[in-house]
């Protein structure tokens, strides 16, 4: 059986505390009992020996004893795990008779539980038996290698939240450990998720906690996907035990897709793929303050982890990695849109966590876009009054490189590299986001060290996303849409570098904008957090992805 850790040990003293509004549901009128089973709360389940119990009733915070009498008169000291006012958990000694029993708690509150060989019950993640299931999970990779995560975890604004499992195939198979109670008895177990069949591996005692059961199943069906939440229905030996769910992360075969929500809102950062994983930098909630948090995803897990923050808490960075460093490029300190903007440039290494200081910029900005070719950093664009500066950074020699300027200055655009040359996409022409909006294509040569101009986009936009899939320039959202109540647009268009075409998509599900450098990896382009409504009051927690499928190399 998987051992349980510190996190699932907090969860269960949760669970055996369970709620102050469950047990007020349940409260008797008198000063008899109402017992039901801690796991499930079900009245009709009964109790099983070696299971937990919840007792509720008044006056109970000062309950040192509870007595069991069984259907042949035996009576029996039960364990206490917890007592309040309202509701004492304890458990059905072992060798309890089955057939009716009699409670006594305190020697003066009564009450009575059908005792039954198997009573099958699961936690929630809650407490409540109903809701997100109290499960740990283990994915076994396709090279072996385990991970092992929770179905569920606390989150600082937002309590409890699921933790939603990837069941894609090639990220390979996940496993559940369900805990419950009354379950140990059973010989014949059976689950199923959203009606499909799911082999159930073990079920025992789960050996850390008394009264703890645990049912390992899987390998969880890929064909759960997309289902966002699935129904867990677990029976021992034909007896139905409550119904709990799991959330099952959305990922598409083709189209629009979410995963993990970010732990906190966000816009107007950078984002970047480094190793593997993807890196949020800075940027600002809906306050429009700026943070030094460094928010880091793990595609392959579907979870986040804060890491080390930045040096100085920025906004409107540009980001890039090359040779297993990350580079944080300028950016500005505060939310106005005329700076003062900076000119620093600081590394990130994964090994360490840590970060130190590299060469400056020529000049100081933020608000522009960087993109990576041949192991350095183009930085093009910035706010006003540097909106046509473009530099190259090389990190092996930490030097910079004055090149041509930006045949359109603008700022909030997007750039990316495709077949060794650099695309810069968009933006617009101003400080504010009322700004006139460009729907400008330039694009750098770095053998001629010149620029060239292609087919604008279908309409002007600033604030974009953009990035680069089998050779496709794909660019999403972006602010200046005057026909949204939002300000949002939320246009998906690809360009087509081979044919200098561009092709409109079907619409992002959720517009966002200040999504600097969305990446592309593990054949999906991720969009995390991002503004909701023009402007920068808006930053979310919200986490799209987009699966493309159109390739445009020759």
């Amino acid at each position: 059986m998987v051992t349980i850790n510190t996190s699932m040990k907090l969860l269960h003293a949760r669970t055996l505390s369970a709620t102050i509004l469950v047990a007020s549901a349940l409260i008797a009128q008198t000063r008899t009992l109402t017992i039901v089973p801690a796991a499930s709360y079900s009245s009709s389940s009964g109790v099983a020996p070696e299971s937990i119990a919840a007792a509720f009733g008044e006056n109970l915070a000062g309950a040192a004893t509870v007595t069991v009498t069984d259907s042949r008169g035996t009576a029996r000291p039960a364990t206490v795990f917890a007592a309040t006012p309202t509701q004492v958990n304890f458990l059905i000694p072992a060798g309890t008779a089955t057939g009716s029993a009699t409670v006594i708690i305190a020697g003066n509150a009564t009450g009575s539980v059908d005792v039954r060989s198997i009573a099958p019950g699961l936690f929630s993640a809650n407490g409540s038996g109903r809701g997100l299931v109290a499960a740990t999970t283990v994915r076994i990779a396709p090279n072996g290698n385990r991970t092992e995560g929770f179905a569920a975890q606390a989150d600082a604004n937002r309590g409890l939240i699921s933790v939603p499992l990837d069941l894609t195939p090639e990220n390979g198979q996940i496993y559940l450990s369900l805990y419950g109670s009354g379950l140990r008895g059973g010989t014949r177990f059976a689950a199923t998720i959203n009606g499909e069949n799911v082999p159930v591996l073990a079920a025992a005692a789960q050996g850390a906690f008394a009264g703890l059961d645990q049912v390992n199943i899987g390998p969880l069906p890929p064909s759960l996907r997309n289902r966002d939440e699935a129904e867990i229905a677990l029976s021992a030996d034909g007896i139905a035990a409550n119904r709990v769910t799991v959330s099952v992360l959305s990922v598409p075969t083709t189209g629009w897709g979410r995963r993990a929500d970010l732990p906190e809102a966000n816009s107007e950062m950078s984002v970047t793929e480094l190793d593997g994983k993807i890196y949020v930098l800075g940027g600002y909630p809906q306050s429009r303050v700026s943070v030094r948090t460094v928010q880091v995803y793990d595609p392959i897990t579907n979870t986040w982890r804060i890491t080390t923050p930045l040096p100085v808490a920025l906004n409107h960075t540009m980001a890039a990695s090359v040779n297993g460093k990350l580079y944080l490029i300028g950016g500005q300190p505060g939310a106005g849109g005329a700076g003062p903007f900076v000119d620093t440039v600081y590394e990130f290494d994964p090994t360490s966590a840590q970060w130190r200081t590299r060469a400056p910029m020529p000049t100081a900005r933020g608000g522009g876009a960087a993109s990576v070719w041949n192991g350095k950093i183009y930085v093009a664009g910035g706010r006003p009054p540097r909106g046509a500066d473009f530099a190259v950074y090389d990190p092996a020699t930490n030097t910079w490189r004055t090149l041509p300027d930006l045949p359109t200055q603008r700022n909030h655009l997007g750039a990316a590299t495709i077949a060794g040359k650099i695309y810069v996409i968009g933006g617009r022409f101003e400080a504010g986001f009322q700004s006139p909006q460009s729907d400008r294509i330039e694009i750098f040569d770095p053998a001629t060290n010149s620029w060239t101009a292609r087919a604008p986009m279908p309409h002007p936009r600033g604030g974009i996303n953009v990035a680069e899939a089998f050779g496709c320039l794909h660019v999403f959202g972006g602010e200046g849409d005057d026909d949204s109540p939002t300000g949002v647009h939320p246009d998906h268009d690809i360009y087509n570098p081979v044919t200098d075409r561009w092709i409109s998509m079907p619409a992002m599900p959720t517009p966002v904008h200040g999504v600097t450098g969305a990446v592309f990896a593990n054949g999906l382009v991720y969009l995390p957090g991002g503004g909701t409504m023009i402007g920068g009051s808006s930053g979310s927690m919200i986490h799209q992805v987009y699966r493309p499928t159109m390739s445009c190399r020759p």
